[in-house]
């Protein structure tokens, strides 16, 4: 039998909000990497003049790889590549009237995502980015965002952009402009839809604080992702209590999930013990007011906590690392598709790590044909074979029956293999 091609009415529409920003690979040797970069690590901004200047260093050393990225942009054209035809995907942005700026259209509309991108007349450029790789896979960024910048307010999109939306992802870096991160998630509530914000990086959770805490206070988030530095850094900068090691494995904590599933032996180290604080705050009503908060854990994994006090942990194991680019952005894109098709947070955990774990062996922010079909494959295993595992624990826990969905600590050889 042969399966209906769903109806457009029914496929979800995911929105991605952020900056259209062509990333330009180069592969260096940590030697040369100090000439431009004396720290490595980290992304800068840069002038346009500074860009041409690196861009023109940088093809000294290696062939240059231009693949269309941007936070938000690499989630939307994840899930569109993952789902297929199980969701309908575009991306919203400004770019240039430049050949960059239609390079960034061609290129996301060959990845599934309609390109909802408007152009600017200003003269600045598309924004670029140049990711200096060296050997051990790190990657050292500048980024000149130039004419994405200049995107505001919704009021500059066309009508209607928001019909039909069932998810709107937002980047963190948004927060820089609040008023537009602000009405576009208005916009997407007043559809119905859910909305999805990651952190980005521990400096932006520093320096858009204010910003951060205003949409949390006003329930506009409803899923929400951060790395480990992340929430450590949300929990410093607030403040927040940590449980006690006791307290947190009594009531299901997520840093006690994290530290039984990962390896460390039941021990709450004080990072886990500040990832699970900014957990509770971004899931109390009193605090973020989100439904999710997922942590992703580097090459432990990650943990995923709900408001209803579901929670779901992924183990993670080694593979070979090519880069780090996109990696978040593509566990947050696996993590996203078998949510929007209904997974538990233990099945979305799994289908994060397996996604996150195919982008590090892969180059820049863009995986190969094989890759999607390995995940596909890997994603109908995890939506079946973990459902069954945790129908079998629910079946031999009666006691928990009534608490919510709980996590099910699955075993690696049921679980996809993992590094995130």
């Amino acid at each position: 039998m042969v399966a209906e091609t769903p109806k457009p009415s029914d496929v979800p529409m995911v929105v991605g909000l952020g900056d259209p920003v062509m990333d330009i690979l180069a592969q260096v040797s940590a030697e040369w990497l100090t000439t431009v970069a004396p720290e490595p690590g980290g992304c800068l901004p840069v002038s346009p003049k500074e860009m041409e200047e690196l861009l023109a260093s940088a093809a000294t050393q290696s062939q240059l790889d231009r693949i269309p990225g941007g936070s938000a942009a690499n989630v939307v054209k994840g899930i569109a590549q993952i789902a297929g035809a199980d969701a309908r995907c575009s991306f919203v942005g400004m770019v240039a009237k430049d050949e960059t700026g239609a390079e960034y259209r061609r290129k996301v509309s060959a990845c599934g995502v309609q390109p909802l991108l408007l152009e600017s007349s200003s003269g600045a450029p598309s924004a670029s980015a140049v990711c200096f790789v060296t050997p051990d896979g790190q990657r050292t960024m500048r980024t000149c965002l130039g004419a994405s910048l200049e995107l505001q307010t919704a009021s500059m999109l066309p009508r209607g952009w928001a019909k039909g939306c069932r998810l709107l992802h937002a980047e963190g870096y948004c927060l820089y402009r609040p008023q537009l991160a602000r009405e576009m998630m208005c916009a997407a509530r007043a559809t119905g839809a859910l909305v999805s914000l990651d952190l980005a990086s521990f400096e932006l959770v520093r320096n858009c604080k204010a910003a951060l805490l205003g949409l949390l206070k006003d329930g506009l988030v409803d899923l929400i992702f951060a790395n480990e530095e992340e929430a450590v850094t949300l929990a410093n900068e607030l403040d927040l209590p940590l449980e006690a090691e006791a307290d947190a494995a009594a009531n299901g904590g997520s840093a006690a999930v994290a530290a039984a599933l990962l390896g460390a032996g039941g021990a709450v180290s004080e990072v886990d013990a500040k990832v699970a604080a900014a957990q509770r705050f971004l899931l109390s009503p009193e605090g973020g007011r989100c439904q999710v908060a997922v942590t992703s854990l580097g090459a432990r994994g990650c943990v995923a906590r709900g408001a209803d006090g579901e929670l779901g942990a992924s183990p993670a194991c080694r593979v070979k690392v090519v880069d780090t680019i996109g990696a978040g952005d593509f566990f947050t894109a696996g993590f996203l598709a078998a949510y929007l098709r209904g997974g538990s947070l233990q099945q979305c955990a799994a289908a994060g790590c397996a996604s996150g774990c195919e982008a590090v062996q892969a180059k820049g922010a863009e995986l190969p044909a094989e890759s999607f079909e390995r995940l596909r494959a890997a994603m109908g295993r995890i939506l079946i074979t973990e459902a069954t595992s945790a129908s079998s624990a629910a079946a031999g826990k009666g006691e928990q029956a009534g608490n919510g969905k709980q996590a099910v600590a699955v075993e690696a050889s049921s679980a996809v293999p993992v590094l995130v």
